[in-house]
């Protein structure tokens, strides 16, 4: 009967906009963070968060299949907003210049000496290099770039810069370059449900 398919679609509906608040809060705590855990350093837990998507899209197996690629990492620690990402990053940076001579076959005391050394004579830029391929950039450029990057909230361009660091510099970042490939995988599942959320009853509320 015709009114059994609007039971139905109301029903539906209803579960679209649970899955499609559910999500904007994940991705609120996410952005925002909370002032105390990033002043601290530390991650911001989103379990809840995460357990509300999961909950709200559980009639929804594209839901179940999508955050099933989130990190276990994000689910029971939770993830470094971008804010404690920037910070983290800083000092990263600095350790990452003082090596920066360091390649993968390690170096002796005295080049580590001259790289320390050097990292005070080579000047911090305030701008991008414009460069098509970023394999052609210093360790310094590399690490000035992802910094301005990250200046302006640009995780996805900070992490390719880093990506192509190499030998002790690499090294020096691997755990950051970890950390924002958790928040980004995170934050792209739930952009994703809650595009899904609104292709399902809720684009005049976006």
């Amino acid at each position: 009967m015709w009114f059994l398919g609007r039971a139905e679609r109301q029903r539906s509906g209803h579960l679209a906009r649970e899955l499609w608040v559910a999500c904007r809060t994940l991705l609120s705590v996410i952005n925002g963070g909370r002032s105390v855990s990033a002043a601290k350093d530390e991650p911001t837990p989103v379990h809840a968060e995460l357990s509300a998507v999961h909950d709200a899209g559980k009639e929804y197996t594209i839901v179940h299949v999508a955050l099933a690629t989130v990190s276990p990492q994000a689910f029971n620690r939770g993830v470094y907003s971008p804010d404690a990402l920037r910070h983290r990053f800083d000092q990263v940076r600095r350790v990452a210049r003082r090596v920066a001579m360091i390649d993968e076959s390690n170096g002796t005391i005295a080049r580590y000496i001259l790289s320390y050394m050097q990292s005070f004579f080579v000047l911090r830029s305030s701008a991008v290099c414009d460069t098509d391929d970023v394999s052609e950039l210093s360790v310094f450029a590399l690490l000035d770039n992802a910094a301005n990057c990250l200046k302006y909230g640009d995780i996805e361009q900070a992490v390719r810069y880093v990506n192509q660091l190499h030998g002790e510099p690499r090294r020096v970042a691997s755990e950051w370059l970890d950390e924002a490939r958790i928040l980004l995988e995170t934050r792209q599942t739930a952009e994703f449900i809650l595009a899904f959320a609104s292709a399902n009853g809720l684009g005049s509320l976006d």
